[in-house]
């Protein structure tokens, strides 16, 4: 059969065409090359820049994570050292009273130099208070010299009590120096107990609770205040004048016991409260 050139050329024609348009539509239908490219250099920034953050985030966090642990580990060290100070001043401070309360015979606040009654300090070298019934009496006995006088009322006469005035000797010795016998563990106040008994010498006493200790009222029917409303009996070992009740203190072996009545809250006769 014979075909005329023009269905040739149309045939070709729309085979060329069919080609073209294959050619083409296939290459819209895929992304080009270079956006290909773009996407992918893209994803990847993207993952990059996602690790990149994550790895800063691990890092933040490790350091962080670290800062924390040496700062617990500083607070912990800070707060052990602390507590090894306090407990090392505690058994300092404890040991220093307990090794005072045996050697002295009385607890002592650190904070105050006093005891649990308000007692001042006592000076150095001087015998610190017992607690009264603490200390045993022993059978062991020593000596001690004892005296009792009111010479400073002699002084002040016009302020005696009237009815008193005949109770006071001419020389104001009531009881003149004498070595007495006491024994071991006995205080002051024991010893003045049974010396003015055994002498019938009259004594008056009352225990002050707040100060856990006897004070003595009168002696030879003097009281305190029949001299003036500052008058009274206090006593002295070795010269001094104890800033503490007769009951609490200890005897020892050679000591020089005197009592005296003062008119002046012991001014007059050397003990006055700045006394040392």
């Amino acid at each position: 059969m014979k075909i005329s050139k023009n269905k040739i050329y149309a045939a070709v024609a729309i085979i060329a065409i069919l080609s073209i348009t294959f050619v083409w539509g296939g290459g819209f239908a895929k992304s080009s090359p270079s956006s290909d490219l773009k996407n992918k250099t893209s994803i990847e920034a993207s993952k990059q820049e996602e690790t990149s953050k994550s790895a800063v985030n691990v890092d933040a966090e490790k350091n962080s994570a670290a800062a924390t642990t040496e700062e617990a580990l500083k607070t912990k060290k800070a707060e052990e050292t602390t507590k090894t100070a306090v407990k090392t001043v505690e058994v300092k401070v404890n040991k220093k009273d307990v090794a005072y309360s045996e050697s002295k015979g009385m607890e002592i606040d650190s904070s105050t130099g006093k005891d649990k009654y308000q007692t001042d300090p006592v000076p150095e070298g001087k015998p610190v208070p017992v607690e009264p019934g603490t200390v045993k009496i022993t059978n062991k006995a020593k000596t001690c010299t004892l005296s009792i006088e009111c010479k400073t009322i002699l002084d002040n006469m016009d302020s005696l009590d009237k009815e008193k005035v005949e109770l006071v000797p001419e020389d104001g010795i009531i009881m003149p120096a004498t070595k007495v016998t006491f024994y071991e563990g006995e205080s002051v106040f024991n010893l003045l107990q049974r010396e003015t008994k055994n002498n019938k010498i009259h004594m008056e006493f009352s225990n002050t609770p707040v100060y856990n200790s006897a004070y003595i009222e009168g002696i030879h029917n003097l009281y305190e205040f029949d001299c003036g409303e500052l008058s009274g009996w206090m006593y002295k070992v070795n010269g001094w004048f104890p800033n503490y009740g007769c009951s609490r203190y200890i005897i020892k072996e050679g000591d020089v016991i005197e009592w005296v009545y003062t008119c002046d809250l012991g001014r007059d006769v050397g003990g006055g409260f700045d006394e040392k």
